[in-house]
């Protein structure tokens, strides 16, 4: 992030030799003028005098809003950021865990940065994302961006999705459109389970899924758009896999065992049998795997498991580029 507000005598005064020396400063822009803040992680353990000093060289201040994010402030105050009060404006980040609003985005100035796009929802939100994912087939061709299971938004597509249902059977998962963390999330058999007094969304389940050691798991995968004109995309190198924590067995009469189809930590983590792993050298124990250690264990199995990541990277680009036009556009606007 660009690492000041301009101070002109006093910026002016400093050395750019000096600078150029400090481990968390880059230079950008034409002539190399432009100071970029690097963050560099271990200063959330090291406390490392000459990484703090950047912050209180530039006088940052940050503000965090709507959230608790005891990492990032941590992060933050180990660069040298000074906290300012959340209804102030001299800040150089605002953290926030909700979308801004139109006018927030409008009063920002140059040296402001914010950790969301402006309509950022188009991706995040689960009935934008299908909507999207939905246009970009239509556009583009269903083959091309078939990265979704068959999905309908209820109330508004009842009828086609009662249609569906009659001529194909069998178990639906039901979603909020805007919740997180597994809430209100759970699989019906029939259509006169799902109640219709908000909007959900209903995706057909996927009964024979990938099992390790008979047990449903997903991946938590860490990325980061940091430009959407143009689109850049990073993808970091290690992730999680999360396990439930009762056997898998698509049977109806386990329809309703959130224990064996759900994959949040935030529901498995409720479970008698949840396994925590207290050892951080120990990556395939429990209900948490690294992403190397399930990885590892594919490749044992026979997976192609440079198949499989290629496949979940194309995946990664083509969500992000059906919500691109968005959020590109709304960039623009602010």
């Amino acid at each position: 992030m660009p690492a000041a507000r301009e101070q002109k005598e006093e910026s002016e005064s400093s050395s750019e030799d000096e600078l150029e020396k400090h481990p968390c400063v880059a230079w950008s822009g034409v002539g190399k003028r432009i100071p970029v803040l690097l963050f560099c992680a271990e200063a959330i353990v090291s406390k490392d005098v000459a990484i703090k000093s950047v912050g209180e060289k530039y006088n940052l201040g940050f503000k965090i809003v709507r959230t608790e994010s005891r990492l990032v402030r941590g992060m933050l105050v180990n660069h040298g950021f000074h906290e300012v009060h959340p209804n102030s404006n001299d800040f150089n980040l605002m953290w926030t865990g909700s979308h801004l609003k139109p006018y927030l985005l409008r009063s920002l100035q140059d040296f402001q940065k914010v950790n969301h796009f402006p309509r950022s929802f188009e991706l995040t939100r689960k009935d934008r994302l299908y909507k999207n994912i939905q246009r970009m087939q239509q556009t583009h061709g269903f083959q091309n961006f078939h990265i979704v299971p068959q999905t309908f938004v209820l109330p508004a597509e009842y009828q086609e999705f009662s249609s569906t249902f009659s001529k194909d059977k069998g178990a639906w998962i039901i979603k909020p459109v805007a919740s997180s963390r597994g809430r209100g999330i759970y699989l019906v058999s029939n259509p006169s389970q799902i109640p219709l007094e908000e909007n959900i969304l209903v995706s057909r389940y996927i009964s024979n899924p990938l099992l390790i050691d008979d047990f449903k798991f997903d991946v938590r995968l860490y990325v980061l758009v940091t430009s959407y004109d143009p689109l850049l995309i990073y993808l970091y190198e290690e992730g999680l896999a999360r396990f439930a924590t009762v056997k898998y067995d698509h049977a109806t009469a386990n329809i309703k065992n959130q224990f064996m189809h759900l994959t949040n930590y935030s529901v498995n983590k409720k479970s008698s049998d949840y396994v925590s792993c207290d050892d951080p050298e120990v990556e395939d124990y429990g209900n948490k795997w690294s992403m190397s250690a399930m990885l590892r264990y594919l490749r044992q199995e026979g997976k192609d498991t440079t198949l499989l990541m290629g496949q979940i990277e194309d995946l990664i680009i083509k969500a992000v580029l059906s919500a691109e036009i968005h959020i590109a556009t709304a960039c623009k606007m602010f």
